[in-house]
Order: C-alpha cells, then structure tokens, then sequence
C-alpha cells in the first residue's frame, strides 16, 4: 500500500466521518423506522373522518361513531403499511391500474379549458354538427292483437281480417277496441326510437314506426307482445337545432373535446422525459 494512502486511511478525521456516517445513517433507519409504527389522527385526518361518514351516513358522526371510525382508519392503515413492508404492491397489476388512474384523475384536474368566443364555438358547431342531430320521432297508434288465447298464426289472421275492414271504408286513425287489450299504450306522441325499442324490443313493428307511409293503417307487424296494426300520423325526420338552442350542450361537447386534446398533449409531454428501449430478445 503506498504511504499516502496508508496516511489517508488512518488519519482520525476519515474515522470520524465514518463513525457520523454510521451514526446518522443509524439514527436515520431508526427513525424511519419508528414513524412507519407511528400513526397520527390529527385535526385533518378527523375532518377527512367526519366527511366520510356525513357523505356515506347523511349526518356528522357523534363522539361514539367518530371514534367508530378512526378505529377503521386504524386497522386500514395499519394494514396498509404492513403490506407495503412486505413489499406486496410491487407488480401487483391491480395497484399499477390504480396508480395511473390516480395520476390520469390529477392531470385532468389540474387542466383548465378556458370558455370558447362565439366564433370559435360557431365553427365547432358547424364542424360537429351530426353530434347534435335529434333522432327520427314519430306519432302513431295501433291496434294489438294477442296470441296468449290462440297460436301466433291465428292471432295474424285477426289482425289481416280488421286491417282489410279498415282498408275497406273510410278508417278512423285510432281503433283500438277492434284488437286485444294492451298492456301499455295505444296511442304515443313523438317516440324516438331508442324510447320505442324499449317499449317493443328490437322488433319488426319499431323498425316499422319509421319506415311506413303516414295517415293509413299497416301491418300487420310483430313485436314481443304479439301483433300490430299501426296507423302513424306524424313523423319528424332527424333535424339538427340552431346553436342558440343548445348553446350549452355544444358548450359541454368542446369543452370535453377540448380537455382530451390537452390532456394528449400533457401526456406526450411526460412521455418526453422517458427513454423508451424495446429489446425482444
């Protein structure tokens, strides 16, 4: 060993940065250490307590169910840290979802869209304006004919024998005692179709409402119920509404388009910071 190496090494003073080295890193552990078995119920952790229970119960929690409650708190974090301890979020794919949803939930809310001028509203109306189209409505009535008392063939025969009746004279555009009795409706004012497919399923006689001639009884058309003759009245094609009449749904729509953008952007931006290696083998 050279003599100067052999003086640096046993001088006194690189002994006594060593020794406070060990010290501090000794007392550092232990501190540590101790606050990991420290948990602190402060006047934060009481009002974080107190909006819970008011958000889950209705109500401020008494002295007994506040206490109830950081009893919980208690045994949560107790387990909490215990888990973390062991090491058991690491490649843990639930705790990673986690994580990054929380993190895509912080970065959302720290980007503000600023509300747009009218002109540039104007052209993201015009440049968007299928989104704000109103489905097809129509008006209708029908006639039901049930096949709960006969088979299905026999209850289509009674609806082509009225629906000739009706073809025959001069028919009203409601004749629903000629038919069965209905469970719903007879008679329905301008039904969309996503409303009449709830109503009658996703059936022959919704898909009708839309497609037939108006002021003339036709069918018969089957639904889940049965059959149908059907006498539509109005119909209202697709209409897209002036900007004045929607100004807030359009307002809503750019402002959630324009939050994605952002959000792009301030993802792309983080990604930046990283340097991605692919290695397949």
């Amino acid at each position: 060993m050279k003599p100067k190496l052999k003086r640096f090494l046993s001088a006194p003073l690189l002994h006594f940065l060593l020794i406070g080295f060990v010290i501090f890193y000794a007392s550092y552990y232990i501190s540590k250490r101790r606050d990991a078995h420290r948990i602190i119920i402060d006047k934060s952790v009481i009002a974080k307590l107190n909006m819970a229970w008011e958000a889950q119960f209705g109500k401020m929690p008494n002295t007994n169910e506040l206490k109830i409650a950081a009893d919980e708190y208690v045994k949560e974090e107790v387990l909490v840290r215990e888990a973390q301890l062991l090491g058991l979020g690491q490649d843990d794919e639930i705790i990673r979802r986690r994580l990054q949803q929380k993190m895509a939930f912080l970065l959302k809310d720290n980007i503000i869209v600023p509300d747009p001028s009218q002109t540039v509203l104007e052209n993201y109306f015009k440049l968007n304006a299928n989104k704000f189209s109103e489905a097809p409505k129509v008006s209708f009535s029908h006639i039901y004919f049930s096949a709960d008392n006969s088979s299905n063939e026999k209850a289509k025969e009674r609806a082509i024998i009225v629906l000739h009746r009706l073809q025959t004279r001069v028919s009203p555009q409601r004749a629903p005692e000629l038919g069965d009795h209905f469970m719903l409706l007879y008679d329905y004012s301008n039904l969309g179709k996503t409303e009449a497919q709830g109503l009658f399923g996703d059936s022959p006689f919704t898909d009708s409402l839309y497609t037939v001639k108006e002021n003339k009884w036709t069918g018969p058309f089957s639904s889940g119920y049965g059959w149908h003759l059907l006498y539509v009245d109005k119909k209202q094609d697709s209409i897209i509404p002036p900007l004045s009449a929607i100004k807030g749904q359009v307002m809503e729509s750019y402002k959630n388009d324009k939050l994605k953008e952002m959000d792009n952007e301030v993802m792309e931006k983080l990604v930046e910071k990283y340097t991605i290696e692919f290695k397949a083998d």
